[in-house]
């Protein structure tokens, strides 16, 4: 004879009414374990959810400080080269007077 124990109660030689019971059981079970793996789940996708959005939501800034910085950088560069384009063409138009100082004849009220 053959005995089986339930959950909740003890039977005699094991019936239909037995086994539907025990398939009932195992499917709660497999529910229940199936319900607590959503949840956690959800949990980490509700974790990962609020950090995407903290992330986004500090995008702007971060745009802003990235445009504001690249354009100090853009102004400096453009400035350094201004002077440079400046200091050079100043010092061609000295060199250049200078020399056509040196190569032009006197002129006539020069030489009196």
């Amino acid at each position: 004879m053959d005995w089986l124990w339930t959950p909740g109660s003890f039977y005699g030689p094991e019936s239909s009414h037995d086994k539907t019971q025990n398939i009932m059981y195992d499917m709660i079970s497999d529910l229940n374990e199936r319900s607590e793996d959503f949840e956690k789940r959800i949990v980490t996708l509700e974790t990962k959810l609020e950090t995407l959005t903290g992330s986004i939501q500090a995008l702007p800034e971060l745009i802003s400080q990235t445009i504001s910085q690249q354009q100090k950088d853009l102004l400096k560069t453009h400035i350094q080269n201004h002077k440079h384009v400046a200091y050079n063409a100043e010092r061609s138009w000295s060199l250049s007077r200078r020399m056509s100082s040196s190569t032009t004849p006197p002129t006539s009220s020069e030489g009196s």
